[in-house]
């Protein structure tokens, strides 16, 4: 059996509208492991939500994506450093410079294959949209203010190479703890005073209130507000998500007896419980923790201690309490361990587990939840509800 994503269909499907109506023509962000769902089924949920622009992480995504569906936009967040390919001259691609050099990049890979190719452009389209980066507090790639007046003339590069630029618009990436809303705008106003307007041009923004991004739409309705929204979109709300692991097997050990792939000797009477979901899955990962005060400090001593000991809590809980690894996760299996006389579950339940989405990768994607009428279905391969979306060995 597997570890496994049950979805709620239907409390998905509202969510999605009601993020409409808060964040009016967002770009649902479509990168990485696809937050936990796959990029593939992501682009099903966002075609279902009438979206025709994505944004995704890197142009490599982009092509994998390619087949996937139709959209009129495909934003790639990260700026390309890589060598390009002849089909990357798509007309929907749209890409980000945060940097003279970034746009000097895609000049000079689409020279490159204009050199070798010399009739590219028979089956290419001859126009290279962008998306400029301005910098935020964040201190990412991106222009800084002090070369706002000079932004527009990136256009003219590349016409000796036979490229025309089109700037699609503006992109700012804010932080999302540690700057304040008056903060944010105060620096977009900053931004807007050296921005032409007279052509209606797009601005990607992101990590903005539902309340301050209506209202930036209302103050200047000169320009094209767009959304980003990945985190915020996919995992902010997951009371419509349930993830459990499938019991594998359990057996009894006692004291002094080895076990594992180290072979190390038990502590004390009781059964190892081998569930579904590893090292593969994202089991035991963990990112680095920002420390805030006082409480976090005790907290991660506390954590170290029990490290030092051999002593590790499990994202996988039973009868409402995390569980204790007996031994480091395998690939695609964990150990736990029960004392004895502790209640055990049943081989063949599933123990609910809580995982970090952007890391995790899941067996099994199952829809749950009657299907509303006249909702299409989210995928073209969900036909109906309590479907397995898909599987990986």
């Amino acid at each position: 059996m597997s570890l496994t994503l049950y979805l709620n269909r239907n409390d998905w499907l509202r969510h999605l509208a009601e993020t409409e109506s808060r964040f009016p023509r967002f770009i649902p962000v479509i990168k990485g492991n696809g937050y936990g769902f796959g990029n593939e089924f992501l682009v099903g949920a966002a075609q279902r939500a009438g979206k025709r622009s994505i944004a995704v992480g890197t142009v490599e995504e982009a092509r994998q994506l390619e087949g996937e569906g139709s959209f009129d936009q495909v934003l790639i967040l990260t700026p390309v450093l890589t060598e390009l390919e002849a089909d990357d001259l798509r007309s929907e691609r749209i890409y980000t410079i945060g940097s003279r050099r970034h746009l000097d990049h895609l000049v000079q890979s689409f020279q490159r294959l204009i050199d070798t190719k010399p009739n590219i452009w028979r089956d290419h389209h001859p126009e290279v949209r962008v998306v400029i980066k301005l910098q935020s507090t964040m201190k990412r790639y991106g222009f800084p203010l002090q070369e706002a007046d000079t932004l527009e003339q990136l256009e003219t590069i590349g016409q000796e190479a036979g490229l025309s630029i089109r700037i699609e618009g503006y992109a700012i990436h804010f932080p999302k703890d540690g700057m304040s809303a008056a903060a944010k705008e105060t620096q977009l106003e900053s931004w807007l005073k050296h921005i032409p307007t007279e052509e209606k041009r797009s601005f990607f923004v992101s990590h903005l209130s539902s309340a301050q991004y209506l209202r930036l739409r209302e103050k200047y309705p000169q320009v094209d507000w767009v959304m980003r929204l990945g985190t915020d979109l996919w995992l902010k709300d997951k009371s419509f998500v349930d993830v459990r692991a499938t019991v594998l097997d359990i057996q009894p050990i006692s004291r002094g007896e080895r076990f594992g792939y180290k072979q190390r000797k038990a502590r004390k009477n009781g059964s190892l419980v081998y569930v579904a979901g590893g090292s593969a899955n994202g089991v035991g990962l963990e990112a680095p923790v920002s420390v805030r005060g006082l409480k976090d400090m005790l907290k991660l001593t506390a954590f170290w201690l029990l490290h030092i000991l051999n002593r590790h809590l499990s994202p996988f809980t039973f009868q409402g309490k995390r569980t204790w690894f007996a031994e480091p996760p395998h690939m695609q299996t964990s150990v736990l361990f029960f004392p004895a006389g502790a209640a055990l579950p049943e081989v063949g339940e599933e123990l609910p587990v809580q995982l970090r989405m952007t890391t995790a990768t899941f067996d099994r994607y199952v829809e749950e939840g009657a299907e509303e009428k006249e909702a299409p279905p989210l995928s073209s391969a969900a036909e109906e509800t309590n479907q397995t979306l898909g599987a990986t060995s």
